[in-house]
Formats: C-alpha cells, structure tokens, sequence
C-alpha cells in the first residue's frame, strides 16, 4: 500500500473541510470520532468476567474476518481506545500451534562419587519448578551412560522420575552428543538427584543442570462457508465467482461436493475489477483429490488450497475437469488462523477503531513481550457489538506541504533541553515526553518548544495526554512516634531531586509494591502543609490497604523494582494536583509493620507530532514567561493525528547551557518565606536611611 506523502498538494475541497473541522477547546475533552475521523468504522467492546478465580492481566478479543476484510493486511490500522478517548495498547495474536520455553538453571549443592560404582549429583532449582525437559552439561566425549533420575521436595525422601535414562556422545555420520532428558508430562520438583552407573565405563563430569518448561498454544481458526456463482465454463474448465468482499483475510479453500471420488487440479484467481477484465494473478494452485472406497487404507483425500494472502479483485475458482463432469453440488468453505487482540483488562466501556488506509501500525512497547502474552493461560473474554460508521469520518488525503521551520527563538530563556537525532528520511515523527519532563512544564504546557541547531521552531501538533509515564519515587520510614499514634508507621515519598531541586508532577496514580504478601491495613496518604507553616496536612487517600490472599502477581512475573516485590501493586487514584513529596499513614494494628518495598507515580505525559528532515533537534522544557506557541499545523491537527508518525526517543534531560537567569527568575524561584522577610528587611532598611537623612539635616534656625 502506497502512503500518501506530505509535499502533495492539498485540494481546494479539502481546504474546506479542514475550515470547518472543529478543535477541541482547551480543558474540553476531544471528540473521539473527530480525532479519529481517517477511520471510517468503529465497534463498541464489552468485557465480561473470566468467573470466580483470579482476575486475568489481559483481555483476548477475536476479531472475525468481517473486520479483517475492511483493514489493512497486517491490521496496521486498528486502534482500541478507552472511554476517556486515549489509545490502549494491544498486540495482534494469530492462534496458531506454538511453543514457548523456560529455562530454570539448577545449582550442584552435592556430588558424591563411589570408586567404580556410581556417581551421585544432587541438583538445587531454588523452588519448586515445573518443567518436562532436563538438559546435562557435560562436555566429555565418547561415553555412554545410564541415568536414575530421582525428584524431591525438600531433599528428604526421593521418587523416581526414570530408572534407564540415557545420554551418549558418539561420532556417527556427524557426531551427536544427546545430553537431554525429555518427560511426557511435566514434572514438579525444587531438587532432583542423577546416579550415573559408573560399573562399565568411566566417569564422567556434571558441570551445570538445567530444567526445560515448554508451554504449548494449541491452533485455532475461523471457517465461512462461500457462496458460488457460476462463471462461465468451457475447455473442460469449470469457474465459479466467490462472493467474498474485497481483501477478505482467507488463507485455505476447503474443497467438497457429493461425489466419492475426484482428482481436479484446483486454481484461485484475482482479478482485477470492474468486470472481471485485466491481468490475472494466481493466489492459489494445488492437485485436490479425495477418494471413499471401503478399505481404509486405500480411502484418502486433500481438499484444502493454501491462499496467498491480499488479495483486491473478484475471486475466480477454476476447477479443471478434463472429460470428467463437473463436480456435483460443490461447496467452498474458506477459513484462516484466528486472529485476536489481546491488551490489559481495562474496567469501563472500550471501542475499535479501524479501516482507514492511510495509516502506520502503532509502535507500543507490549509487541516486545509479544511472545509471553500470547502463551498467558487465562484471558478476561472481550465481544465486538455492531458496525457503526464513524459519523466523523472523512478519507484521509495525501498530508499537504507543511512549512518545517517555524520563528527563531531565544534558546537561552529555557531552562532544560532534550537532544534527539532524526537520521532518516523527511517524515512525520513523534517524541513523547518523560514523566519528569512535566516538573519543568507548565500546567498548560505553553512553554514546549522543538528547536533544530540554529534555534528555529520546529511546529508540531500537541497531544497532550497520550500515555502514561512511571516515576520512581523515593520512599523512607519517618523516626519516631507519638504515644497516640504508637501503632502507625509513617513514610515519607519524595520525587527524587533534579539539580538538588524537587520538581513537584502532576500524578494521576501511585503504585505501592509491599514485601509483605497478605494484609489489610487502615492507612492515609497526606500532602504537605502549605510552603510558610501555615494550613495543615491534605488527606489525598483515607482507606484501606488490602492484599488478599488470590491477589494476582504483576504481568509476566516482571518485578515492579529492585525492592523485590513481584505481587501486583496496590494502586492509590490521586487527583492530578501537582505534588513532590506525600506521607504515608499505615495502622498497623498489633501485626509487624508492613515494608514498602517499591513506590512509583504514574502521570499522563503528552506526546509531539511534527515533521522534520534528518539533522539535530533539541526539545526545549521550562520558561514561565512563555507565550503558548501558535503554528499553523494547528489546523491540520486531525490530518497529522490520523498518521501513525514514526517515533523518535530523545536523550535524558539536561540543563541548557545557554540559559541566562534574569532578576525576575530569582523572585520568581524564591520561596514565599523568603519574599515575606526580604520585603521586611527592605523596608526597615528603607526606614532606617530615612531615619539617617532626618537626622542628618541641620536645625532650622527661625525654628523657636
């Protein structure tokens, strides 16, 4: 599929449509079928419960070959968008036979050796591992030995796993060293003891152990009876049109009709429309055969033509008979891997977004992990409702010329910068800021600016909440405590200081990770007093802490951080008011007092959508006295949104060293304290030289 480029020339039509496309007004939430108008069909999604164990990660959500028809081949175009309109990440899952593997690499805790006898190795897996595979490490060659393969829980008593396992090394056409120990069905064990008989043949060496779980995904597919539409025959060729739209994803025709015995070869056709008329393409040839007789081993068939994929034309099935008659009441069943999308288990209504031909797949960090996901055992059900056209819709043209620079700017006003590279060719890209980037920002993010290497604007188009970002926050238990409050830990989270200065972030969540696996505890998240001693504490959260028993580990087993906790964190909903530094309140009752092992904020981070060419580019953060920037790509915001820009990632941010502070930055900086007293002192300053000049001045000498 071509992509239309920028330098095209935008219509006069257009230019009218783009005049009245509205813009959402600041602090007005967008218009989801407006910033999604490039595509042209949208389905609501519903998840239903997975029943009463525990709560899935994910959610799987077929999506029929309708839906696949109307897409681009590789489902580029689809988009899942939450109820407050931001894209939820997800990865296209086709259910075919797969395996994945763990290794779990043991530890030799005993080796004991009875001269001519047996060699004995006692092998450690930490904890108990499933796992249907063992693999030896031994590097000796030419040997042959019998193994007793034994398994224990707590390397007490022993059972018996194999009595004659056998591993060898011997030069036949190549040499083959088989060190592996394969089990029908999974075996669960923390430790496994090997005896190698040693009577026969030396001994050999064990250096290392390593357990194998294999996981398998059995296929899955989906199947549409075609409907049949003659076409013609002649020169012992029958055809038959199949009514199937444009770009529906088959990838096998089953074959079948009433009669017990044929040998036809089979061919698929597209041909390019109107009228069926042009050049042909094969997408499909194979020799079918089925035979029905009474001897079993003689009866046999293949019905099935593979499909090459992306097909845009009418499909013309040929079925040469030669002198045979045409197959008698013939039937076409097409079908194809299923297809799924799986994403986080999100509570609240979901909707699908998709066909729109102009777009690029999304770049989200879960394809990845791609792999996992796909072999999860448990997924929360999702169901598509009905087709709707999006009522917003228009088709995406090719992007018009774009001005790619904008005004020179003054650098040295801004505080911190983000250097990043575009390498490639001239396109549109998209960076998206870090979580600690908003300390610098504004709340309206008016002083974000993209300059290149001579300081000239770059224009881009502001999403302002695309995803969200985690900030580790560092956490320590405050000393001491009251008489009443004996039973109440208190802990002090803090964003971890930039330049020796805490930037407060707008959170919108905070993620607590505990070491302690099941309790339920009565606590409070508070934000400081006011800067100048004055007010009180703010109480953020008042509720309960609660870890259940069933409570699901994190996705994946991915540790939340270095603190080792592995449980799915305990998430805090909080305002979105900007804040550096909270206390949290847990009564412990009469338990042992919880351990906070990890502390993370989750903030919503925008997103820049702009064009350049390859050359260096900084992100300039952090200028109160900024204008909001005005560009005209303003107007094209749908035109650039409705593209699935190429991402770029810029480097950590530094402080700019063409910033130049001026009298207004440091009153600005100062904290109110310091104000209140500098305003003080200046006065009786300004009182005291007054006092000096009255004095100072001689008597008036008509004066009494």
């Amino acid at each position: 599929m071509m992509r239309p480029r920028l330098g095209w020339v935008m219509s006069a039509g257009w230019g009218a449509a783009l005049a009245l496309a509205p813009l959402p007004a600041p602090g007005q939430t967008p218009d989801p079928d407006g910033e999604r108008s490039a595509w042209h069909f949208r389905r609501g999604v519903s998840l239903t419960s997975a029943g009463s164990g525990p709560t899935p990660s994910f959610a799987a959500l077929p999506l029929p070959p309708e839906v696949g028809a109307r897409c681009q081949p590789q489902l580029e175009d689809v988009r899942l968008l939450a109820a407050d309109g931001h894209e939820v990440a997800y990865v296209v899952d086709r259910v075919v036979e797969r395996e994945m593997q763990t290794a779990v690499h043991g530890r030799l805790v005993d080796t004991r050796t009875e001269r001519k006898e047996r060699t004995v190795w006692v092998v450690d897996l930490g904890e108990p591992r499933d796992f249907d595979d063992i693999t030896l490490e031994i590097h000796e060659q030419d040997f042959v030995k019998r193994l007793l393969v034994e398994a224990s829980e707590g390397a007490q008593s022993w059972r018996t796993l194999r009595t004659d396992a056998g591993v060898f090394d011997r030069p036949w056409n190549v040499r083959v060293h088989h060190t592996s120990i394969d089990f029908p069905e999974p075996i669960r064990a923390r430790y496994l003891r090997l005896s190698a008989d040693d009577r026969r043949s030396k001994p050999i060496v064990l250096t290392g152990v390593t357990v194998l779980s294999r996981r398998r995904l059995p296929a899955e597919a989906w199947e549409r009876p075609v409907e049949l539409r003659p076409a013609g025959s002649g020169g012992g060729v029958s055809r038959y049109l199949l009514e199937l739209p444009p770009s529906f994803p088959l990838e096998r025709l089953e074959i079948a009709s009433d009669d017990p015995a044929f040998s036809r070869r089979v061919v698929l056709y597209d041909v390019p429309r109107p009228e069926g008329q042009g050049v042909r393409t094969i997408l499909g040839e194979a020799l079918l055969y089925r035979l029905q007789i009474e001897d079993e081993a003689l009866s046999g068939e293949s019905r099935v033509l593979p499909v090459r994929r992306g097909h845009s034309g009418e499909l013309v099935l040929e079925i040469h008979d030669g002198d045979s008659p045409p197959l008698h009441n013939l039937r076409v069943l097409a079908s194809a891997p299923a297809t799924r999308l799986l994403f986080p288990a999100l509570s609240g209504p979901l909707t699908l977004y998709y066909a729109n031909e102009a777009t690029r797949a999304p770049a989200y960090d879960l394809e990845t992990l791609k792999g996992r996901i796909g072999l999860a055992p448990l997924y929360a059900l999702a169901a598509l409702g009905p087709e709707v056209e999006n009522p917003r819709y228009q088709k995406p043209p090719p992007l018009p010329f774009t001005a790619p620079r904008g005004a020179l700017l003054d650098v040295a006003r801004w505080r911190a910068t983000r250097p990043f590279t575009v390498s490639d060719h001239e396109d549109l890209y998209t960076l998206t800021l870090a979580g600690e980037d908003l300390g610098l920002l504004r709340d309206d993010l008016g002083d974000l600016r993209i300059v290149d290497e001579e300081g000239r604007q770059v224009p881009y188009v502001l999403e302002p909440v695309a995803s969200e970002a985690r900030v580790t926050l560092a956490f320590a238990k405050e000393p001491g405590a009251t008489s009443e409050r004996r039973a109440v830990t208190r802990w002090r989270l803090a964003v971890t200081p930039t330049s020796g200065v805490t930037l407060p972030l707008p959170f919108a969540v905070l993620q607590l990770g505990f070491r302690d696996t099941f309790f339920a505890r009565p606590a409070r998240l508070l934000t400081p007093a006011a800067s100048g001693g004055g007010g009180a504490e703010r109480v953020v959260f008042n509720g309960t802490l609660a870890a259940p028993a069933s409570r699901p580990r994190a996705p994946g087993g991915i540790r939340l951080g270095v603190g080792g906790a592995t449980e799915a964190p305990i998430v805090l909903a909080l305002d979105g008011l900007r804040q550096g530094e909270f206390f949290l309140e847990i009564n412990e009752g009469d338990n042992v007092p919880l351990t906070l092992a990890e502390c993370r904020g989750v903030v919503r981070v925008p997103r820049l959508a702009f064009k350049a060419s390859p050359g260096a580019y900084r992100v300039l953060l952090g200028n109160g006295a900024a204008g909001a920037p005005r560009y005209d790509i303003a107007t094209l915001r749908q035109e650039i949104l409705a593209y699935s820009a190429l991402p770029l990632e810029a480097a950590g941010t530094l402080p700019n060293p063409a910033f130049r502070r001026r009298a207004r930055d440091y009153l600005q900086d100062a904290p109110p304290t310091l104000l209140l007293w500098g305003t003080l002192l200046a006065a009786v300053v300004a009182l005291l030289f007054l006092t000096a000049r009255i004095l100072r001045q001689p008597p008036d000498p008509s004066a009494p």
